[in-house]
């Protein structure tokens, strides 16, 4: 009796598993096809196409961060021409996995032009998001091989994204400690003088926006 018992509760065990495990791929399903919600948007970034070229271009100041492998490097550093930048932080539930997705499809789609792209991933949350976190974050989207992560305190931080209009809050932990960080989506490009040239809303296609770079590489 005792063995069916056991059975019987592995059995539920199983069953409730199971059933998380459907909830939790019909939810990323709906992340990845569910429409974007701009209502709070500017309405200057929302051009037809998403795309908003900075006319003209602004020159970004030259921040200083520590890198995944835990070296101090510069915005001027990057050793390509080109800087596609976004911002997040690791325990960001759906927008930033979502935008280091298409982060992937941008460079696939790019081919050899890539080579001309840093792609750069700027984190909100340095206290959390210390260099080993932002290696191992990487690794588990499989963007290792190709994406900078970045990070640092609040101010080196706020150094980099108020000139790009970038609004990153904070919210207060809960007794467990955890807490959110709103912030802003999308993607900046910077170009090979550190001029931010263009910004993509977050929610376009990635193939528009790896056709609009090789636009502008050529």
């Amino acid at each position: 009796m005792t063995g069916e018992v056991k059975r019987y509760a592995l059995y539920g065990i199983i069953s409730i598993l199971s059933t998380m495990i459907v909830i939790l791929l019909g939810y990323i399903a709906y992340l990845q096809f569910a429409p974007v919600d701009t209502s709070d948007v500017p309405a200057y970034l929302l051009d037809d196409d998403g795309i908003t070229p900075i006319e003209p271009p602004l020159p970004i100041p030259n921040a200083t961060l520590t890198d995944q492998s835990n070296q101090q490097i510069d915005i001027a550093s990057l050793d390509k021409p080109y800087t596609l930048l976004t911002f997040g932080f690791t325990h960001c539930p759906d927008i930033c996995p979502i935008t280091l997705g298409e982060y992937r499809r941008i460079y696939d789609d790019l081919g050899t032009n890539a080579d001309e792209v840093n792609f750069v991933f700027v984190s909100v949350d340095g206290d959390r998001d210390t260099p080993l976190v932002l290696a191992t974050y990487f690794e588990t989207l499989h963007v290792d091989s190709f994406v900078t992560g970045l990070t640092g305190t609040e101010s080196e931080i706020a150094f980099l994204t108020n000139p790009l209009g970038v609004e990153f809050i904070k919210h207060e932990p809960d007794q467990f400690g955890n807490y959110n960080v709103d912030h802003t989506a999308g993607m900046f490009l910077l170009d090979a003088d550190g001029n931010w040239i263009r910004r993509y809303r977050y929610g376009i296609r990635a193939d528009i926006i790896a056709d609009d770079i090789r636009t502008i590489i050529n």
